[in-house]
């Protein structure tokens, strides 16, 4: 199939840029799902890990904002019309359901001394599914506001830590399969981390937690393979050397 693509990358002047986009997308069965495309047209995401064989489109228009050297913001906004195959036992039908997802996204960054770092952005998410194929969930509302701290000291050790808000509601099947029903969660999770980075860049050691205060929810992630968020305290460590 044809997938044509489109991306314009403007700047009116110098501390502003304006983005655009317009492409087609099928989802082929890749092994790994890698890929030598670029993953990104404008600035905006065109893989996802859909259904094989799904059919979309993607629009998106943004503007990022140079406010002062220290400071930075923006605005983006997205949808996706997708023609997703409906399986039948294990075989791909002739039959196709229409699904859409829209994305509206701000962020702010501020670095009010060279040491210190503060970010904060709002994330709203909404998905309409056809109840034909709906995985579960056949509309999807999702508000996220994370606020974020880092911390930099010229030693090599940092810290960071993130506040998020999250809201979602939407329609999801019963636990009989036979209908639906309408559920909402908020919470808050923690997130941090501390690190440090080893002399003439030899490498970097971390220490962190997800979800630091094993704060239980309900949350409906639209890619259960690679969850965004953890459902239980996670506690972990990385070494990464460079010699």
């Amino acid at each position: 199939q044809f997938n044509p693509k489109l991306g314009v990358t403007w700047n009116p002047v110098p501390d502003t840029t304006l983005r655009a986009a317009a492409f087609r997308v099928l989802k082929r069965t890749l092994i790994t799902n890698q890929t030598l495309e670029p993953t990104q047209v404008a600035g905006f995401n065109q893989f996802y890990d859909d259904v094989n064989s799904t059919d979309y489109w993607k629009y998106g228009a943004a503007v990022d904002q140079k406010f002062k050297t220290n400071l930075y913001g923006g605005l983006e906004f997205s949808k996706r019309d997708m023609s997703v195959p409906v399986p039948i036992s294990g075989f791909f039908a002739s039959d196709r359901v229409d699904w859409d997802e829209s994305t509206f996204r701000a962020y702010g960054n501020w670095a009010p001394h060279q040491w210190v770092a503060l970010n904060v952005g709002y994330q709203y998410v909404e998905i309409n599914r056809d109840q034909q194929l709906d995985l579960g969930v056949s509309e999807l509302k999702t508000q996220k506001v994370p606020l974020g701290f880092r911390f930099f000291h010229p030693s090599g050790l940092s810290a960071m830590v993130t506040e998020t808000y999250y809201e979602q509601k939407g329609n999801f099947i019963s636990s009989l399969g036979t209908d639906y029903v309408s559920d909402k969660d908020t919470f808050w999770l923690c997130d941090a981390a501390i690190s440090y980075r080893l002399p003439q860049r030899y490498g970097m050691i971390i220490l962190g937690a997800k979800n630091l205060f094993d704060q239980s929810f309900k949350y409906y992630d639209t890619d259960p393979f690679n969850p965004s968020i953890q459902p239980v305290r996670m506690i972990y460590a990385k070494i990464s050397l460079s010699l």
